[in-house]
């Protein structure tokens, strides 16, 4: 099977099949979905645990506000908010805030260094009906200048510790450390994130389901190199996508999608062409 991959490493994408027509288009370059943290699927995002004590509320409902704003003077945080969060969400309050402000200014885009994993192909293909695109990761580092980032998620055991709040706003790089921390749960997913300002994003005018604006950030088609799909991908939509892989000025890395069928001996997936030479497969990596 003809494949097209290149040797260096590659961050995936997983998708649905509606979702791979944006990712993959017909004419123009690919764009991905840059997720503000409170519209993430987990409700542990951007927790810390608050390991100081407030002279006084009043004062403490000051400094936060103040901390806040920093994070996106455009989006003021009053003192008032932050009472009111106190009220709504108890223990939860600095959090919620935290998360609602970062979304006034960031999004995040995910990837995984894993193609394979049921689990991935579960959550985030529609029952493994849709797509893991691969995208280099030189590529993708390319584009980290200001305000857009790339790293790796740190898995940690339980949340991070917050002496002060001015920690979530100073220096600015804890804005980027702190996206970056996941619970420990989560570790299979091998996940790395493109963390970009929404200012170099696209709007797109829609909303989401949490009522957050949608925006997108384009992702240059020499990027990809690699698209997977499995047995449960609609054949239209793997005949439309290959057709769009081979034009010409579209500039796309690689030809031909490859496809991946359940291992015989592990909860898993392989690549069609492994499966039908034997070769082995040891599960979770």
């Amino acid at each position: 099977m003809e494949s097209g991959k290149s040797e260096g490493a590659l961050l995936f994408k997983y998708v649905s099949v509606e979702r791979a027509l944006t990712c993959l288009p017909e004419i123009g370059d690919g764009a991905l979905r840059a997720t503000q943290p409170a519209a993430l699927n987990d409700p542990f995002e951007c927790t810390m645990k608050k390991k100081f004590i407030e002279t006084d509320r009043e004062s403490g409902n000051r400094e936060l506000a103040e901390t806040l704003t920093e994070i996106q003077p455009r989006n003021p945080v009053t003192e008032q908010d932050v009472e009111e969060a106190r009220v709504r969400h108890g223990s939860l309050y600095m959090g919620e805030l935290y998360r609602r402000q970062l979304s006034t200014r960031f999004g995040i885009v995910s990837f995984s260094t894993d193609p394979f994993h049921p689990l991935l192909w579960s959550h985030y293909t529609r029952d493994g009906s849709g797509f893991a695109i691969g995208y280099k990761a030189e590529v993708l580092m390319g584009l980290a200048t200001a305000g857009i980032h790339l790293q790796p998620i740190r898995y940690i055991p339980e949340p991070g510790i917050v002496a002060g709040y001015k920690v979530l706003s100073t220096p600015e790089s804890n804005l980027v450390q702190i996206m970056r921390c996941k619970s420990s749960h989560w570790e299979y997913e091998s996940e790395w994130r493109l963390i970009v300002e929404l200012d170099l994003t696209l709007g797109t005018g829609t909303r989401d389901r949490h009522g957050i604006p949608v925006n997108l950030f384009r992702i240059p088609n020499a990027a990809v190199d690699t698209v997977y799909y499995t047995e449960r991908t609609p054949k239209e939509m793997v005949s439309e996508i290959e057709a769009r892989l081979r034009m010409p000025n579209n500039r796309y890395g690689v030809r031909k999608a490859t496809k991946l069928v359940l291992a015989e001996d592990a909860y898993w997936y392989e690549e069609e062409d492994a499966a039908e030479i034997g070769v082995s497969v040891d599960g979770p990596r």
